[in-house]
C-alpha cells in the first residue's frame, strides 16, 4: 500500500485529537465517542483497535497518492470520512434498533439512546474539527473551504439515503432502481467522498475529481450489496450481528428487494406477511432465506457486485490514477468482492 499504509496510524492520531476533552469537559461524554470508535471496552477502559476496517481513510489516502500527491497532506481528511462514517453507525444502530456492531453492545444499548444520539453528533463535529486541520498541511483557504462543503454535501446524501431506507421499511415493496438510488447515498456517497477528499489534496483538476468519486461510489454500491447479502447469509462470528439480522429487522436490503420481486403465487403471499409482520419468528426467518437461495439471490447479488467493482476500475483510467497506489486500490476493490 506504500506511503497510505504508514499513514493509518497518523490517521488514528488525528482522529484521537478531534474526540480528547478539553480541560473541564465531561470524560464520559468523549469515553462514549471512543467506544463507538472501537478505542474503549464495555466499561471504558482503553483497549487495542476494534474490528473497523479504515476502509475509508484507506481509500482517502490511496486516492492521493494515485493522484500524486503526498498522502500525509491527506491524513486529516482521512481521519475526518471515518469519524463521519462511525457518526452514521451510531445513529443507524438506534434507528434500526441493532444491539450489536463490531461483535459487542452498539453505543445506544450501553449507555441509552438519549446519550448515543448526543455521542454520534459529536462524531460528526469531530470530523469538521479534523478537516479544517488540512490548512496545517499546506492547502489553501479555498481548498479547505471546499472539503467542508464537499463533507456536508455528502452527508446530507447520506441523510437522504437513510430517510429512504427507513421509509422502506412501512413499504410492501420496493424496485430495484429505489433501493439502488438509496445505497448510492448512504453508502456509495461516502466512499465517493473518501476518493474525491484524497485527490483534491492532490490539486487534481474538476475531471480528474469526478473519476476518483466515480471510483468510490461504484465500490461502495458492491460493498453495500456484499454487505446486505452478509446480513442474510454470514453467521454471528463473522458479521457481528446475529444470524439471518436483517430478516428479523425486516430490513429491504438487496435479498428482500430482489425477492419480493421473484416470488410468486403463495411464497409472494407469505413473503409480503412475513415483512409486514411486527416480529419475525424464527421458523419465518429460515423460511425467508431459503427462498432467497432458491431464487438464485446469492449467485445473482454476487454479480451485480462484480460489475459495479468493474466499473470502478475503469474510473481510474479515467482518473490518470498511475503507480503502486493505483494497484492498492485495485487490490481494495477486490478485497471488497471478498
Amino acid at each position: 500500500m506504500g506511503q497510505a499504509e504508514e499513514y493509518l496510524s497518523l490517521v488514528r492520531v488525528e482522529m484521537g485529537r478531534a474526540v480528547s476533552p478539553a480541560a473541564g469537559a465531561p470524560d464520559h461524554f468523549y469515553a462514549s465517542m471512543r467506544y463507538a470508535l472501537g478505542w474503549m471496552d464495555e466499561r471504558f477502559r482503553p483497549t487495542s483497535p476494534g474490528a473497523a476496517t479504515m476502509l475509508r481513510p484507506r481509500l482517502c489516502l490511496l486516492a492521493c497518492e494515485a493522484a500524486g500527491g503526498d498522502a500525509r497532506a491527506a491524513v486529516p481528511a482521512a481521519a475526518a470520512v471515518e469519524l463521519l462514517h462511525n457518526f452514521t453507525l451510531v445513529h443507524d444502530d438506534i434507528q434500526d434498533n441493532s444491539p450489536q456492531r463490531r461483535h459487542r453492545p452498539s453505543v445506544w444499548k450501553l449507555v441509552g439512546v438519549p446519550l448515543a444520539i448526543n455521542s454520534g453528533d459529536g462524531l460528526f463535529a469531530a470530523a469538521h474539527l479534523a478537516l479544517e486541520r488540512l490548512a496545517e498541511e499546506g492547502l489553501t483557504a479555498e481548498t479547505v473551504l471546499s472539503s467542508v462543503r464537499e463533507l456536508d454535501l455528502v452527508s446530507l446524501r447520506i441523510w437522504e439515503g437513510q430517510h429512504m431506507d427507513l421509509s422502506f421499511e412501512r413499504r410492501a415493496s420496493v424496485s430495484l432502481e429505489e433501493y439502488l438510488a438509496m445505497i448510492a447515498r448512504k453508502t456509495g456517497a461516502l466512499m465517493g467522498l473518501s476518493c474525491y477528499l484524497g485527490a483534491l489534496v492532490a490539486g487534481r483538476d474538476p475531471g480528474s475529481l469526478r473519476a476518483f468519486r466515480d471510483f468510490g461510489e461504484q465500490l461502495g454500491l458492491a460493498y453495500q450489496i456484499r454487505d446486505d447479502l452478509r446480513g442474510v447469509w454470514q453467521d454471528e462470528a463473522t458479521t457481528g450481528k446475529r444470524e439471518m439480522e436483517d430478516i428479523y429487522g425486516r430490513k429491504k436490503g438487496y435479498p428482500a428487494v430482489r425477492a419480493l420481486e421473484l416470488a410468486s403465487g403463495g411464497q409472494a403471499a407469505r413473503l409480503t406477511r412475513v415483512y409486514a409482520s411486527e416480529e419475525v419468528k424464527e421458523e419465518d426467518a429460515t423460511w425467508v432465506r431459503e427462498l432467497m437461495t432458491s431464487l438464485g439471490i446469492p449467485e445473482e447479488g454476487h454479480e451485480r457486485a462484480r460489475a459495479h467493482v468493474s466499473r470502478a476500475v475503469e474510473s481510474l483510467d479515467r482518473a490518470g490514477a498511475g503507480g503502486p497506489a493505483r494497484r492498492a486500490l485495485e487490490d481494495v476493490a477486490r478485497e471488497v468482492l471478498g
